[in-house]
Order: structure tokens, then sequence, then C-alpha cells
């Protein structure tokens, strides 16, 4: 989940480098460094801390053809200095930044150890480097680079250069990604286009498995045994991946604040006219199958709760999984599986493991997400794009609420009922009244409630797939126990966690269960508990701390989500926390 940036024959390349780090880390933000070649040889400037602490330590001006970056979330040994990328071989051959996990570099580790070879740190990455210098004492980079795609095992993004100044860069990927973007006079590469866009719109997506060599006039592709590939170019514009705030103090508030935009565009992206847009094919192959699985993690596993219920609404049989659990022990429910992969970066390590496993039984797939060129996007049978926009802040809102709404849609459309449409448009009324009249008591609880220890929500049905995505909201952004709890399960065992003040936030929008919720409201309430309830205007109580109007309860994760995302980010900003980069966290997890 590190970000990567790179350069080659780009006059002053520190501003590209540095502020491409920027951009890129909400992929990780643990330290940072850079790399580049000048008439002194190698010289590197790295440290644990943010980029903008790398900024301070890189010098001002650098004369240089060739330059990396690298902002990184640790995986392998603790951020530290030494752990921190680039890293360099023993004999200062190779320099290099990677992403991802090497699972045999221990193995790897014990081969150089006995050819003589010895490291400064603990990561997987300074393996490689190392690696790369070995095969390379013959002074055949391309032998090296070939050799090392043979010895690898697990997930790679790599960028490198070597030492001898041939004013090249090297880029390697399997599973994580990369992205290089063709300049005039110059090559870029980076993690994603993100940090490219302000000096290029032509971008190669590299596949697994390939390489690439970079010069500032040439950009040439090959596969793992040295053939070259014809890539072919994608454009794209500064709009479809800005990172611009517009104002706002966080990303996290943007984002919340663009969930109707975010349902809008699905609705005009996939329905016109009365009818649904969905690939025909997609229809039908959701149709024939006997059983739908999802496979997600984290909040697009909470999305996949919601929609399996909505697909069993429209007859089908459904079973959700969590990916990082199922890719080891999976399982194929009926005679006619059909998978649905749910990732808002299209890029989760977990996912693209799983799809793995569902094309060796040649099974139909489909990922929705919200990033196109996406390696499950690339590689799914079908694929639905979010049209979310960029989200930027670690903590999912907009894009959660995007695969609920996508998720909605579709089940519908296996019945072609559009009344789902009226219901969107009715339930982004209801965000539109929580934005415009019910923040400022939002901001008051959320001071009520930011030296709390532990917080409980409550829920039944859909409202508790909507608290167990409140849950994790808070604990993300305020570093606050929070645990989601089905009300009925209360009396098996999470009860006997409340005591006196113990806030218990509940939503109750589901005529079915709001009886029972109540009768959960007491049993917490007698054994001290602070209960703070949302509710619709049929289901509510004079003492409920904020009620809605109603809506189709099923929606409850479209209408009433933004109560929850903006009580985790008022929480988050209450403490002085950094909202938008809570700790231990990135946005991409391109590691499993």
């Amino acid at each position: 989940m590190c970000g990567i940036v790179g350069v080659v024959g780009l006059d002053n390349p520190r501003e590209y480098v540095l502020n491409g780090l920027k951009t890129l880390d909400y992929r990780g933000y643990d330290s940072a460094g850079v790399a580049y070649l000048t008439n002194k040889g190698l010289e590197i400037y790295k440290d644990v801390g943010s980029v903008e602490h790398l900024m301070s330590i890189t010098p001002k001006s650098i004369l240089t053809n060739v330059m990396i970056g690298h902002t990184r979330w640790a995986t392998h040994g603790k951020p530290t200095k030494e752990n921190t990328h680039p890293h360099y071989s023993i004999h200062k051959s190779i320099c290099l930044v990677h992403n991802g996990v090497i699972e045999n570099y221990r193995e790897i580790k014990s081969f150089l150890l006995e050819k003589g070879y010895s490291f400064y740190g603990q990561t997987d990455s300074e393996i490689v480097a190392n690696l790369l210098d070995y095969y390379y004492q013959n002074n055949d980079i391309v032998y090296s680079i070939k050799e090392v795609i043979k010895s690898l095992k697990g997930n790679y993004a790599i960028t490198f250069f070597t030492c001898d100044n041939d004013q090249k860069l090297y880029v390697m990927k399997k599973g994580s990604p990369l992205v290089i973007g063709e300049g005039n006079g110059f090559n870029l590469v980076a993690s994603d286009a993100s940090p490219m866009i302000k000096l290029t719109n032509d971008f190669i997506e590299l596949s697994d498995h390939e390489f690439g060599i970079l010069s500032k006039d040439k950009v040439e592709v090959f596969d793992k045994d040295g053939n070259k590939v014809v890539k072919e170019k994608i454009h794209k514009d500064v709009e479809s991946i800005s990172h611009d705030l517009k104002g706002y103090p966080h990303y996290m508030l943007k984002e919340i604040e663009e969930i109707e935009q975010s349902v809008d565009n699905i609705i005009k992206t996939y329905y016109k006219d009365d009818k649904f847009l969905f690939d025909p094919n997609l229809i039908n192959a959701l149709k024939e199958s006997d059983h739908i699985m999802f496979i997600a993690c984290g909040t697009s596993y909470h999305s996949s709760l919601v929609g399996g219920r909505y697909f069993e609404y429209v007859d089908k049989s459904t079973s959700k999984y969590i990916a990082s659990e199922w890719a080891f022990h999976p399982t194929f429910p009926g005679n006619k599986p059909f998978i649905i992969l749910i990732s808002q970066s299209g890029e989760t390590a977990d996912l693209i493991h799983c799809l793995q496993i569902i094309k060796k039984h040649n099974l139909n797939s489909l990922v929705i997400t919200n990033t196109g060129g996406s390696t499950l996007d690339r590689n799914c049978n079908y694929s639905l794009l979010l049209h979310a926009g960029v989200e930027v802040s670690v903590a999912s809102t907009k894009a959660y609420v995007a695969q609920v709404t996508m998720l909605a849609m579709l089940s519908y459309a296996l019945k072609n009922d559009t009344r789902v449409i009226k219901d969107l448009k009715d339930a982004l009324k209801i965000f539109n009244i929580i934005k415009d009249e019910y923040k400022p008591k939002i901001i008051s609880l959320a001071e009520e409630l930011k030296d709390k220890k532990n917080i409980f929500y409550l829920g039944r049905g859909f409202d508790y797939f909507l608290s167990l995505e409140a849950s994790l909201k808070l604990k993300e952004v305020s570093y606050i126990h929070s645990e989601a709890v089905p009300g009925g399960e209360l009396k098996h065992g999470p009860i006997a966690l409340i005591e006196q003040d113990t806030p218990v936030i509940v939503f109750i929008t589901d005529p079915e269960t709001a009886s029972g919720m109540r009768g959960n409201i007491e049993e917490v309430k007698s054994r001290g508990a602070k209960v703070y309830v949302v509710s619709i205007e049929s289901l509510s109580k004079e003492e409920d701390t904020i009620t809605v109007p109603n809506y189709a309860y099923y929606l409850s994760s479209v209408a009433i989500s933004s109560i929850a995302f903006y009580l985790a980010y008022y929480v988050s900003i209450a403490k002085g926390l950094n909202v938008d980069k809570p700790r231990n966290l990135a946005k991409s997890v391109t590691v499993e």
C-alpha cells in the first residue's frame, strides 16, 4: 500500500517527485524518501514521518536525469529510517522503490547471505535490490530483471535505476499497481495517474509479469521472457482524478458531502428513459445463476451485506464472504454460482487472489469498483464503475454509499422494477435534510463522545448493516473502540460490556424490527447506558436524538449513513486527529 513515483529526463524533477509523493500519501505515510543520481553518485534522502518532513530535508535544487521517490505503509520491518525506501544494494549498483509483499523473501535472503551479501534493514524490498544486484554482475540488466521475475513470489510494483548512470528507469509489476506516463522529452512512472496528470494525459498500464525500460525519449515494455509488448495508451483528464479540496478543510468532509452527486452519477449512467442500462449479458448471467456470491473486505464487505439482502428480495440465494478468509478456504455454493467482487480501488490484494481462484474454476465474475483500468476492472468478466469521483480520505464514505446504490439498482434490474429509482431520489432528500439541518446536533454529540473509551451501535436488519459501517468509521478516524451488535444478540454476550454512561447509538428505521429495538433500548438503559436514537418519523419517540422523515427503509445506507459519517468525522476533529490519514491505515490495500 505504498506510493511510488519516478522520472527520467525531466528538468528540475524535485517538484514532480515530492509533490507526486504528497499526492500518493493516502497509500501510506509512515515514512518517505527520494533517491537520484548526480555527478557525485547516488544521493538518498529519507526519514520516518510525512512527505512534508521529507520536503524539508531534501535539497532545494537537484540536477539529475533520473529520480525516484516513495511513501511507505510498513509491512516488513518497523517504520524506521533504515527500513524507509529507497533501498540500495550492497554494491550500490541498484537503487529501488517497491510496493507489495515478497512472500519468499526469507528464502531469497538466505540465498544471498550464502553469497556474501549483507543487509542494513528488515524489509523484503532490500532483498529485491540485492537480488537484482546479484544477477547484474554480468552487466546485463535485462537478464537480471528476467531472473528476478522468475525468482519472486508475491505481489510487487518496482521502480529502480542502475547506479552506473545509464539514464534509464526500470519498472516491474505483478499484482500491485504501476502506471507509466508518456511526456515530451521525459517519461514518468507512479502508482496511479494522479501525480502525473499535470504533466501528461497519456498513460500505459503494465500488466502482471511485464517490465519496462524508460529513457527520456522512449518507453519499451516486455513480457517476462523479454519479448517486446505493444501497449495501448490510455488518455485521462484532470477532472477524472482531481484531488482538489474545493475549499473544504478535509477530504473526508468533502467526500461525505459529495454523496448526493455520487448517487446521481450512478442513476444517470445506468438508468435512462425508464430503462436500466446494464449490460444485457450481465443481467442474463445473473438471472441464470442459481447462487450469488459476494466477496469483499472492510467497508465493501459491509456494502455486500446490504447488497446480498437486496438480491435475496429478488429471489436469489446469496452468500457473503470476507476475501482474506475465502481465499484460503474457497467454496462455491450452488451449481452455477455468479461471483460479485466489490473493491473501491480495484487493486485490493485479497480480492485479486480470490479472482485468480475464480478464474481457475471458469466462473462468471463481476467487479463493482470506483477505479477504471484497475486490475479487477481489467480481469473480471463484467465491470460496473461507480463514477463516484476520486476518494482520497482513507475512511471511505461516498464510495460505500455508491456501492449500495449500485447493488440496489442491479438487483431491481433483475425484475425490471424501476421503483428503486424513486426510492433512491427520496433517500437523497433525507441526506440533504441531514446535511442542512442536523450537523449542529451531530457536532454537539461528537463533543459529548470524544473522550469515551467504548461506544456501541445497535440495529437490526439493514440498520445492523449500517451499524457495522458506522462503527468501523468511528474506530478508523477517532481510535475509540466501537462495536456494532444486532439488537437481538445483546443478551447473548455483549450486554455484559454495558455499564454506567456507556454510549449506545441505535438506528430504528425498519417497521418489522422497531418494537424489538425499543425493547433492546430498555435493556441497555437498565444497565446504565446513555442511549442516542436515530429514527424515522413513523417509528419515532419524543426522546429520540435525531428523527428524519420516512423513506424506503432498505435504503438506510443511502439516506442516513451520513449521520454516522459526520459523527465519526467530528469526533476525530474534536480530538485533534488527522482525520484523512488515520494511524496504521492506508487507502488502497494492495497487500494481503
